[in-house]
């Protein structure tokens, strides 16, 4: 019955807007079939146009083994589900096959309140535990987990095949070992894009913010007394350059990532311990531009957080620049607030080196107040969220650490 449901809902969808991918998958080279999800590119424009991107090999990709910068090569043919929990998710697009690496950039996550893990047969994007570290491993749901709500970005379900996916479920066919890794490899043989709605699908509008990638032109010195070589580049705003080296071209080494929120001319990136006559090095650039810097002024005074709870509700808050401020809600309650602060998490100008990509922090800011006397009097709240801003002006609240899934639509105010 649920198939049937769900093919009926996806004829009575809009012809002309769709978009397919459909999967060819093995195990152990014995052919499984192919399975055919339906892209919700309407609700989920980013996502998809990122996916989309890496299947059909139309987005250049970082290989994070070597450092070169992928162009036309489907990303995801001949990767594996790496990790399967039968009575939970399958889940891929890693090419080391441990969940550890991806494309060598990430996207802003989104969220639709049409797109839910409400059922089984669902796509949606994995990440890392922070807001905005998703980039192209993905995970197809073999239960409902509405847990999942609001933390990843569903941008597809199942519409045909499901027998594969269904078949996934039982262990004694496909045992998994340490990790939940599959015991005998399930591969993506195939990932192809296909529908009416593709070709006038624009997978690169500046408006899904997705970041750029481009080989970087570079100049190497070398001190041969000191042992280093040296990258010497122009750096860009928001973009974030990772060293690559290399011996022989054969075995490269990562030697680290530099987060550059400013520019500046001849830049000397210095990679040390290099006693070799000869070294290579790849400094592939990933830019960020399009993607929202959070305001380094938001506690400043003069700017309002309105929080979006749903159903017409919401919370104004209003910092006055010295820790304090105002609160008032849709109901018509007002109050004040104290012990407000508000970090950028992306200062506006230096440069940073990090062992691990940083790019996320850019849209995010560490935002913290206490309301008093909300909800009621003598009642105070401590509100401690990240604002994660999708456009220069708006975006969602995200937990900090490991806080409850509470994510609300936010949108900044002239007070």
């Amino acid at each position: 019955m649920l198939r049937v449901t769900l093919l009926a809902a996806f004829l009575a969808a809009p012809v002309q807007a769709q978009i397919y991918a459909d999967f060819t998958v093995s195990s152990g080279g014995n052919p499984l079939g192919t399975f055919r999800v339906l892209l919700e590119h309407a609700k989920a424009p980013r996502t998809c146009a990122n996916f989309i991107g890496l299947a059909s090999g139309r987005r250049p990709w970082v290989d994070v083994r070597t450092g070169a910068v992928r162009t036309n090569r489907p990303y995801y043919d001949g990767l594996t589900f790496h990790r399967l929990i039968h009575s939970f998710v399958i889940q891929g697009g890693s090419p080391n096959g441990q969940g550890t690496d991806g494309p060598g950039y990430s996207i802003l996550d989104e969220y639709h309140p049409d797109l839910r893990h409400s059922s089984q047969y669902v796509l949606s994007m994995a990440k890392a535990g922070s807001p905005n570290t998703g980039g192209s491993q993905f995970f197809i749901t073999l239960r409902a987990t509405p847990e999942l709500d609001n933390k990843h970005s569903v941008f597809g379900t199942v519409i045909s095949g499901t027998e594969i996916i269904d078949g996934f479920k039982n262990p004694a066919n496909f045992p998994v070992g340490a990790g939940d890794k599959p015991s005998t490899p399930i591969t993506m043989d195939s990932v192809v894009i296909s529908g009416p709605g593709y070709a006038g699908f624009d997978i690169s509008a500046p408006g899904l913010r997705l970041p750029h990638l481009a080989e970087n032109r570079i100049a190497i010195t070398r001190d041969a007394a000191l042992q280093t070589m040296t990258a010497v580049f122009d750096r860009k705003p928001q973009t974030e350059y990772r060293a690559f080296g290399s011996p022989d071209l054969v075995a490269w080494a990562d030697h680290g990532i530099v987060l550059s929120m400013d520019g500046e001319n001849a830049f000397q990136l210095t990679v040390d311990s290099r006693p070799e006559p000869s070294y290579f090095l790849r400094v592939p650039a990933v830019n960020y531009g399009d993607v929202p810097n959070a305001p380094a002024d938001l506690g400043d005074g003069g700017k309002t957080v309105r929080i979006r709870f749903g159903g017409g509700d919401f919370l104004d808050i209003s910092p006055n620049g010295s820790g304090g401020g105002t609160w008032a809600d849709n109901a018509g309650g007002t109050g004040t607030i104290s012990q407000t602060s508000w970090t950028d998490s992306a200062p506006d100008t230096g440069v940073f080196s990090v062992s691990n990509s940083s790019a996320f922090f850019i849209p995010l800011g560490d935002f913290r107040t206490t309301l008093l006397n909300y909800p009621g009097p003598g009642e105070n709240i401590n509100l401690a969220t990240w604002l994660s801003f999708h456009t220069p002006t708006s975006g969602w609240t995200e937990e900090i650490g490991n806080g409850p899934v509470n994510r609300f639509a936010f949108e900044i105010l002239a007070q």
